[in-house]
């Protein structure tokens, strides 16, 4: 029996590499990574795929592929242009809106069954009601959000076309995952202030990369279109989750709270010359409240996350510090953002004197 075709694209990213191993548990199908980093992360799987590199701003890239294996029963949607300081506006929407209008259209012409998409709740930006659902209306503040709208309206053309399921995910976090979590883990390690805006009492939503991979996966069952939001139950303060963590680490570290309005003036600032890690979206919300009401998912899918906020940062740090010293930083690399360091800028004046 031939096997059947499943399609990756930034299968070598942080969400790709956790969802390629779950795959690979299916002996029935051939799992094809489409990504445009130069070889698979994950050498222990490496040798079970087929890994194809390529560009997903590129039509030529995407025709090529189709065109190499003919048609994929189903078909992940993963690859994204991040939001960091190396991707500017235009390659945003390049990658995030145009790229998935090429992939959609060459699903729909080679008859794939079922299409897979993964979206940000960054799309609802400042939420005008708690929790969001999938029928807040979105409302993004910067491009990454933006493009995300974006690119679920291309994908809202071919509803009737095939089968599409769109997940609006939190951050998504997890063994593996650096990007800001990695200075936050750096601070607690060495024992440095840990800092909050206004007290830290926003209910801030996380979600761990396998019970992401375990509804999407689920996913592939469902047909027609839909869209959900996803995350952890028993959401926390972001005081409450960095106070166990450092509870966890045995660490020295004090939480530290920072008024919510200079504060987010000099990091506002501070983005505009580049000295800072964080996005306006992070700025922005990192003193709010976001998380979501995921009753859909679990009514229709039958999905309920394991982890909690609190598990997947504990089980990340302990990752980290076994790790420590081997991470990169972003654009140092051919590694995914996700799993490099971002550029401390003024958070390493701010850590000397922590």
């Amino acid at each position: 029996m031939q096997k059947k075709n499943i399609l990756v694209t930034g299968g070598a990213g942080f969400v790709g590499t956790h969802l390629v191993e779950q795959l690979l548990q299916r002996k029935d199908h051939n799992v094809v990574v489409f990504d445009k980093l130069a070889a698979f992360p994950d050498v222990k799987n490496a040798g079970k795929i087929t890994y194809i590199k390529g560009n997903i701003t590129k039509e030529s890239d995407i025709k090529n592929l189709f065109k190499q294996f003919g048609s994929f029963e189903i078909v992940f949607h993963l690859a994204s242009e991040m939001p960091n300081k190396l991707a500017d506006d235009k390659l945003m929407f390049l990658t995030n809106v145009t790229g998935t209008s090429f992939l959609a259209r060459e699903s729909v012409k080679a008859s794939v069954k079922s299409f897979i998409f993964t979206s940000s709740n960054v799309t609802y930006g400042i939420p005008i009601q708690l929790p969001v659902d999938e029928n807040t209306p979105v409302a993004p503040l910067e491009a990454y959000g933006k493009s995300k709208v974006g690119a679920e309206e291309e994908l809202v053309k071919y509803k009737n076309k095939m089968s599409i399921q769109i997940f609006r995910c939190p951050v998504i976090t997890g063994v593996g995952r650096l990007g800001l979590q990695a200075i936050l883990y750096g601070f607690i390690s060495e024992n440095k202030r840990v800092y909050v805006l206004g007290g830290g009492k926003n209910s801030y939503q996380f979600v761990d990369v396998d019970d992401v991979v375990d509804a999407l996966v689920r996913s592939t069952r469902i047909k027609g279109f839909d869209i959900y939001v996803i995350g952890a139950d028993k959401v926390l303060t972001l005081r409450q989750l960095y106070q166990k963590v450092i509870q966890h680490a045995k660490s020295r570290s004090k939480i530290m709270s920072l008024p919510s309005g200079p504060a987010f003036f000099a990091l506002w600032i501070l983005d505009k010359i580049n000295y800072s890690p964080l996005g306006i979206y992070q700025i922005t919300m990192m003193g709010r409240s976001i998380y979501a009401d995921t009753t859909k998912i679990k009514k229709k899918l039958g999905w309920n996350p394991k982890k909690t906020n609190e598990d997947t940062f504990i089980e990340n740090y302990d990752w980290y510090i076994k790790n420590k010293g081997s991470f990169r930083e972003i654009g140092g690399t051919n590694d995914s953002p996700n799993r490099s360091v971002p550029k401390m800028g003024i958070l390493n004046l701010l850590k000397k004197f922590s």
